[in-house]
């Protein structure tokens, strides 16, 4: 088996890992790019230490296969968050409520009411973000670059964990 030099690893496949991590994250994820990238090379890094690379395939074929797994992976765990937050808000709406049925908070009057409380600049990207649009779209139905739209994303985001009933800790299950 070849002795491989990571950084030349690194160097020779750094385009493939990224393109591979765009195509393979949601859109909306796009904020863990650089989290998944790192955990491609970590992984990388750690299987060729071992030897885990048998040379039975090209060095990118197999960064590639890396590259997709934990890009799946990442989606699998937001798309997970995503759905303990909702349960939170669902729970948490009948708890400030006080009402006894779950199912009048599953209208949309509530949710609503939480998006008027975000800063205008935050909720224009959010409502264009929850009706779908990708990074893209967004940026340019903003005239914003795609950074900016992941920035106040991420922004929104941080400012629902602060000012929503139950605070940052209420996301985590226990």
């Amino acid at each position: 088996m070849p002795e491989f030099d990571f950084e030349t690893v690194v160097k020779e496949t750094k385009y493939l890992v990224l393109k591979t991590v765009g195509d393979t994250l949601i859109d909306r994820f796009d904020d863990a790019t650089e989290d998944v990238v790192q955990e491609v090379y970590f992984r990388a890094f750690k299987s060729l230490e071992k030897g885990g690379f048998d040379g039975r395939s090209k060095i990118s074929t197999w960064i590639y296969t890396i590259a997709r797994n934990e890009s799946l992976r990442m989606n699998e765990k937001r798309l997970r968050e995503e759905e303990k937050a909702k349960r939170y808000l669902v729970k948490n709406k009948v708890q400030l409520s006080g009402a006894r049925d779950a199912a009048i908070w599953e209208k949309e009057e509530w949710i609503e009411s939480m998006l008027d409380r975000i800063p205008e600049v935050y909720r224009q990207t959010l409502r264009l973000y929850l009706a779908g649009n990708t990074m893209e779209e967004i940026a340019k139905e903003l005239e914003i670059q795609q950074g900016t739209v992941k920035s106040r994303l991420f922004r929104t985001k941080e400012w629902i964990r602060k000012h929503i009933p139950g605070g940052k800790n209420e996301f985590q299950e226990s």
